[in-house]
C-alpha cells in the first residue's frame, strides 16, 4: 500500500516538472522569441551598405513587437482565454493581422534593398502566415513548429549550419507542445515539414 502510494507520488512528480519545463519550453522558444533572434544573426552576418540597426528594428517591429502589442491589445478586449490563443478559433484573426505586418516588413526590407536572404525570410513569413491561417480556419497546425522551421532554413543557408543542435530544438519544442496537450503529433509534425518544405521552396526560387 505504502509502496503503491510512493509511486504514485513519483509518478506525480514526473509529470508535474515535465510540464512545468515544457511551459518553459514553449516560452522560450516561441515564434516571438526565435524571429529577433534569427534575423538578428542573419543581419549582423550580413555584409550590407545598409544600416544594420534599420533592417533589425523594421524585422522585430514586424514580426515581434507589433505582433506581441496586439496580442496584450486583443487578450484586454477579451478576445483570447489565455495569451498563447490556445483555441483555434482564438488564432484566426491573429494569423491575418501578422501576415499583414509581415508583408509589411518585406516591402520596406526590399525598398532598403536587404538581401536575398533577409528579405527572403520575411517573405516567407508573410506567406506562410497566410497560408497558416487558411489552415487554422479548419485545423489547429502548430505555429510554435512553424515559427522554428522556416528560421532554421534561412540559417542553414546563412552557413548556421548546425544540425544536431537545430534537431535538439525541434524534438524538445515539439515534445513540450504535445506534453501541453497544447496539439497533437500530427500538428506539431506537419508544422514543422510544412515551414521547413515551403521556406526551403520559396528562398531556392524566389531568392537565392
Amino acid at each position: 500500500m505504502y509502496s503503491d502510494l510512493h509511486l504514485e507520488n513519483i509518478s506525480d512528480l514526473v509529470i508535474y516538472i515535465l510540464i512545468k519545463l515544457s511551459k518553459i519550453i514553449s516560452t522560450v522558444i516561441n515564434p516571438l522569441v526565435v524571429a529577433p533572434i534569427t534575423f538578428g544573426l542573419l543581419i549582423y552576418h550580413d555584409q550590407t551598405h545598409i544600416p544594420r540597426h534599420l533592417l533589425f528594428f523594421i524585422s522585430i517591429l514586424f514580426t515581434t513587437i507589433l505582433p506581441f502589442f496586439t496580442i496584450i491589445y486583443h487578450k484586454k478586449l477579451g478576445k483570447l482565454s489565455a495569451y498563447d490563443a490556445p483555441l483555434r478559433q482564438e488564432r484566426i484573426e491573429l494569423l491575418v493581422i501578422a501576415a499583414i505586418y509581415n508583408a509589411i516588413g518585406f516591402i520596406l526590407l526590399d525598398h532598403l534593398g536587404a538581401s536575398q536572404l533577409i528579405k527572403g525570410l520575411m517573405f516567407c513569413y508573410a506567406i506562410n502566415t497566410a497560408i497558416v491561417w487558411g489552415i487554422t480556419i479548419y485545423w489547429k497546425i502548430s505555429i510554435h513548429m512553424v515559427g522554428i522551421g522556416g528560421p532554421i532554413i534561412a540559417l542553414w543557408f546563412s552557413g548556421y549550419n548546425h544540425p544536431i543542435i537545430m534537431g535538439v530544438i525541434i524534438i524538445l519544442v515539439g515534445i513540450a507542445r504535445i506534453i501541453l496537450r497544447a496539439h497533437t503529433p500530427a500538428q506539431v509534425i506537419t508544422g514543422t515539414i510544412f515551414a521547413m518544405v515551403l521556406a526551403y521552396v520559396e528562398l531556392t526560387l524566389l531568392f537565392l
